[in-house]
């Protein structure tokens, strides 16, 4: 494999290990922590409270879709000797997410510009809009997850582990959102469906990114010593 390759399979793996730690600070931490759902009171009171740390989340979501751009263009030049076709494809959904994403940082925006003079029922909706444009983004993430898998099963330099595991988390992504879209009077068993698949979900792309990261690309030992 040529050392381009290599290089695609790093950036790719650097930006998806650096996406789960912006993702883990700005969903986990700063909108976990600031944000209640059942008390829209609490929820503009805190933010208020905590306007710099609100803003460093938004911060950290607009880093994310930025690197899920870098990310579908990296994963694209990495895959796309396997079959072009698709590999654009995939790499043209992951783009279409992360529009659907920018819409939904645009309310988090929002919620920054009318917090003096809005009432908190307008703050909560503002940031119930967020979740829901997102969680419907997420829809097609897990198209292109599905996409990714038959990538890298396909592919001769990628194990097929990571294929299997990328297709098995892009249906759960896609079937889970579309429940909470169509059944959101379910919402209480689908979270604690999601609950329960959440690890393999994520290990299918936090373990994707390290080995890219360690291995993706390299040239196997023994085609160094053939060629020397």
């Amino acid at each position: 494999m040529n050392s381009s390759k290599r290089k695609y399979a790093i950036l790719a793996g650097l930006s998806l290990i650096l996406m789960a730690v912006l993702a883990g600070y700005a969903y986990g931490f700063v909108y976990g922590s600031l944000v209640f759902p059942a008390d829209s009171e609490k929820t503009r009171d805190s933010i208020q409270q905590a306007l710099g740390t609100y803003q460093s989340g938004i911060a950290a979501w607009i880093g994310i879709l930025i690197l899920d751009i870098l990310v579908a263009w990296a994963l694209h030049l990495y895959l796309r000797e396997v079959h072009p076709r698709l590999s654009l494809t995939t790499a043209m959904i992951r783009i279409l997410y992360s529009a659907v994403l920018g819409l939904a940082i645009y309310h988090q925006l929002t919620v920054i510009w009318i917090l003096d003079e809005g009432t908190a029922n307008q703050v909560i909706q503002e940031l119930k809009a967020f979740e829901s444009i997102w969680s419907n983004g997420l829809i097609l993430f897990g198209l292109h997850l599905i996409g990714l898998g038959f990538l890298a099963w396909k592919a001769e330099f990628v194990p097929k582990l990571w294929g299997g595991l990328l297709v098995f988390s892009g249906i759960c992504y896609s079937l889970i959102h579309l429940a909470k879209a169509f059944f959101p009077e379910h919402i209480d068993q689908i979270v604690s469906i999601e609950q329960v698949l959440s690890l393999p979900m994520a290990l299918a792309e936090i373990g994707l990114a390290i080995w890219l990261f360690w291995k993706g690309g390299r040239i196997p030992s023994h085609s160094k010593n053939l060629s020397q």
